[in-house]
């Protein structure tokens, strides 16, 4: 199963920046490692996934966080009826639908995206919606023993695309 990296989620949340007061809202949380990351800095995480096999990984993982709620559903669904302050989409399948939501409620927002087009339509997407701030290729390479010296070899590159209202 795919997961977004520790080394990615620690530079998402540099660009959220959350604090005590925040709702953040894990949407395709996959494994729930982003969702585990921010819970001891927010006042409560949703973590969101609509994959029974990943919700039931993120159950696991998450069980430990007393702030923390894993829902079985779908992104567009929750944007719609729950309140948050920020958004993380770990998956971009309906993107677009839910930015449109999600970009009027919201205080800060960050999108990963694994494809160049999909990043492309975002940061316009954003523009259009009135909350871009700015789009980053994460790089991360990690080491490993090559003949018994030190080689890096490199994780996928991940597009972020992050935005604010104000």
């Amino acid at each position: 199963m795919k997961y977004t990296k520790d080394e990615v989620a620690g530079v998402v949340f540099s660009k959220l920046m959350p604090s005590q007061e925040d709702i953040f809202v894990d949407i395709g949380s996959g494994t729930g490692r982003v969702s585990a990351f921010f819970a001891p800095y927010v006042r409560k995480v949703f973590a969101v996934e609509r994959n029974p096999e990943a919700f039931k990984e993120s159950k696991k993982i998450l069980a430990g966080f007393e702030n923390v709620e894993v829902l079985n559903m779908d992104g567009k669904e929750f944007l719609r009826d729950y309140d948050y302050s920020i958004v993380f989409f770990g998956g971009t399948k309906g993107i677009e639908e839910m930015l449109e939501i999600a970009c009027r409620k919201v205080k800060k927002i960050a999108v990963n995206a694994a494809r160049i087009e999909v990043a492309s339509m975002i940061v316009e997407k954003m523009k259009e919606l009135g909350v871009f701030r700015e789009a980053l290729i994460v790089n991360v390479s990690k080491s490993y023993e090559l003949a018994g010296k030190t080689a890096f070899k490199g994780l996928n590159p991940v597009f972020m695309i992050v935005g604010s209202r104000g």
